[in-house]
């Protein structure tokens, strides 16, 4: 009876978006974020990289979904692997900010990759629907982005399979009904795994559990010294030399940070231990607009009025070497790279909404540091499952010096990274090889 509810609901909703789309068109000269959503979504009838498959009587061989850049790079290695090996790719994805990635993958992969923006406002308009779109007989959903409109293409043959999957810490219907549509479930780690098998009662012969971003985090972290060293990073070259004079031991770099997470340098020894510059401090803010960019000093030249703080943007070298200070880097693109030049990572967001990713600092050699609000990661539960001495949740803030120095006191474990970097491959190729027989 909850399949056919189900199946009832799918049906339901592409009944009622279309009518819901033409009033979200009517309306869109009074409101400018449904004007701009809409102008995004018609860019799939104008640009050619979003020509479909179909029109040129060519059939792709595998469909991804994925929201924003985050789930990108999660599916990354599995698209290298399928282009390497010549297949046709058709790309969906919903937010503008990944957009110009998904550009560049098409027009560097024209005759392989095809793109669409999910029509969420414009949903059966401007002749726009995933069925339309869609040629390829399997489709790779990554996290928890499950709209109606494809999903109900399970009922017209195609193979759905999940990957990055995490089921979560509540129980929903609609998400259990979901679940049951997958060919294979790759969850997000073995964690969640054993939640897709016992609580969602999916058959364990249909889930594996790996993360894909694993191999790319790795792949990333070998070429960072390439990428570092490249004249794409030349502004940078002065300061990222003074890093590497230092001792690793004494230079902290603050991930994905935001403002609320300066809570944890309230206590006097952090001000004591920047002044004298016994400890360096490098801010990567996750917001890079001028105004919190600028809202961000302000508020460090609070904390430590008598430490100079100094901006670096990209193209703009103003790193001065006699004054070390406090360092903002306004660069995108390269956090991932710069973790591998640091023992120690605090990871922001957890005393705001939620951390950031603590998968990278971790596998890029980094001993990690974050905040309370871990309840949305994943990545959290996996590094504290392999190695859980290297990394440390501050439920208190004021606690951040005393186990800063404690963590400074060894180095971090390289053998764990080197066992999982060796473990990542066999199941990646685990994993490839289950999504191309299903």
């Amino acid at each position: 009876m909850s399949k056919f509810f189900f199946i009832l609901l799918l049906l339901v909703a592409q009944l009622i978006r279309a009518p819901i789309s033409l009033l979200l068109i009517v309306l869109r000269p009074f409101f400018p974020a449904l004007k701009a959503r809409i102008d995004f979504e018609r860019k799939n009838s104008v640009e050619e990289e979003c020509r479909s498959f179909k029109k040129d009587q060519l059939k792709a061989d595998y469909c991804f979904e994925v929201s924003s850049e985050g789930e990108l790079e999660q599916v990354r290695p599995l698209l290298e692997y399928f282009l390497a090996k010549n297949k046709r790719i058709e790309l969906l994805f919903a937010s503008p900010s990944v957009e110009s990635k998904c550009q560049k993958m098409a027009r560097d992969y024209k005759d392989q990759i095809r793109i669409f923006r999910v029509p969420l406002a414009t949903h059966l308009f401007l002749f726009q629907t995933a069925h339309q779109f869609i040629s390829a007989p399997k489709i790779i959903f990554c996290r928890y982005d499950f709209f109606p409109e494809l999903l109900i293409l399970k009922y017209f043959g195609k193979k759905c399979i999940l990957v990055s999957g995490a089921a979560g810490k509540k129980p929903s219907w609609f998400k259990s009904q979901v679940y049951q549509l997958f060919q294979i479930i790759v969850a997000a780690n073995a964690k969640e795994a054993q939640i897709f098998i016992e609580r969602e009662q999916i058959d364990s012969k249909k889930v594996l559990s790996f993360d894909f971003r694993i191999p790319r985090i790795f792949e990333r972290a070998d070429g960072a010294e390439s990428l570092l060293s490249s004249p794409a990073v030349g502004a940078l070259q002065s300061y990222l030399s003074f890093l590497r004079t230092r001792s690793r031991r004494s230079t902290l770099i603050l991930g994905s940070a935001w403002e609320s997470d300066l809570v944890v340098f309230a206590s006097p020894e952090w001000k004591s231990a920047l002044k004298k510059g016994e400890i360096h401090l490098l801010v990567v803010p996750h917001d890079l607009n001028a105004k919190a960019l600028t809202s961000m000093k302000e508020h460090l030249s609070q904390l430590f009025p008598e430490v100079p703080v100094c901006e670096i943007s990209a193209g703009q070298n103003q790193w001065e070497s006699t004054k070390e200070g406090i360092v903002i880097l306004n660069w995108r693109g390269i956090l991932c790279e710069l973790y591998t030049l640091f023992d120690l990572v605090y990871i922001g967001g957890g005393f705001g909404r939620s951390i950031h990713s603590v998968l990278e600092p971790f596998l890029c050699g980094a001993k990690v540091f974050c905040g309370p609000r871990i309840h949305r990661s994943t990545e959290f539960d996996y590094v504290e499952g392999v190695a859980p001495g290297e990394i440390q949740l501050l439920n208190n803030a004021d606690s951040f010096y005393t186990l800063f120095k404690e963590k400074a006191a060894t180095v971090p474990d390289e053998s764990i990274r080197t066992k999982l970097k060796g473990e990542s491959s066999l199941q990646m190729k685990t994993v490839l090889s289950e999504i191309e027989s299903c």
